[in-house]
């Protein structure tokens, strides 16, 4: 169980950072990018925010209190946020304990700098704990109905990122 957010972003880029040691020579892996844990915030029973590794970002929730649900590793869990629902997966690992993941990119090969990596993490966790339509996310949690889609939640995300920096990027969503 994690008390404080340094003891998360301690935990999680330690762990990260020896998966990465073994990995170093596979051909998937951003040489761009480093282990980095982001924005990591107390969100109802759990610690919400973004790892950031050469081979992933995902958004991670990890237990805050013991009436966080971790489901058995590999299972899949429906989380609701203000913008939407999003599946998350579960997992466990020897440093971190019991987790939840839900994939943001994999891999990471398009994401150009590490400064571009965190911008993209932290917008995203901006765009899951923010919604643009407050009908829309009081409709999805009384209906239990799967609001913004995935697809529509990384648009948003990918357009602020060209509204900010004046030009698309190769890794734009493209319909």
């Amino acid at each position: 169980m994690f008390t404080s957010e340094q003891q998360v972003i301690r935990t999680l880029e330690a762990a990260f950072s020896q998966v990465h040691q073994r990995m170093e020579s596979l051909p998937f892996l951003n040489p761009r990018l480093q282990v980095r844990a982001l924005g990591f915030q107390p969100w109802q029973p759990y610690w919400l925010g973004v790892m950031v590794t050469p081979w992933f970002m995902n958004l991670m929730l990890l237990p805050g209190d013991e009436s966080a649900d971790v489901s058995r590793v590999g299972e899949a869990q429906s989380v609701n946020f203000p913008c939407g629902t999003f599946s998350f997966v579960a997992g466990h690992n020897h440093t971190i304990g019991s987790y939840l993941s839900c994939s943001l990119f994999s891999p990471v090969q398009e994401l150009e700098s590490q400064q571009l990596a965190e911008e993209v993490a932290l917008a995203s966790l901006n765009q899951l704990l923010g919604s643009k339509n407050p009908q829309e996310e009081h409709v999805s949690t009384r209906s239990g109905a799967h609001a913004a889609p995935r697809r529509q939640f990384f648009q948003r995300i990918l357009g602020q990122q060209i509204n900010q920096q004046g030009a698309a990027k190769p890794w734009d969503v493209a319909e």
